[in-house]
């Protein structure tokens, strides 16, 4: 624990390792300093916003998954009928076998 000015003291929690910077007065946290993953140090008010922009980032990957399967169908059809031709110029080929490539 060490003392602030204007009464404010800081205690650190054992457990996540979180700066709490605590007003006796008023009986409340005044400001809280955690760590992210990575070890670098985030504030509370940077966790809210990325708290707050959680479905803004929901929205957009949900419209990169959309975008990628768009023409996917188109991909695997073109796919499956060049193997079929493939097939089809000599009926009597076998497929490879898992023990050819040993």
């Amino acid at each position: 624990m060490s003392n602030r000015p204007g009464g404010l003291f800081e205690i650190e929690c054992p457990d996540c390792k979180t700066v709490l910077t605590i007003d006796p007065r008023a009986r409340r946290i005044f400001h809280s300093v955690s760590k992210d993953e990575d070890g670098n140090t985030r504030s509370f008010e940077d966790a809210v916003k990325d708290a707050t922009a959680g479905p803004d980032k929901a929205q957009k990957v949900f419209e990169e998954g959309i975008a990628a399967e768009e023409g996917k169908e188109e991909r695997l059809d073109d796919m499956f009928k060049k193997g079929l031709e493939k097939a089809e110029e000599d009926p009597n080929k076998k497929p490879p076998s898992i023990f050819d490539f040993d």
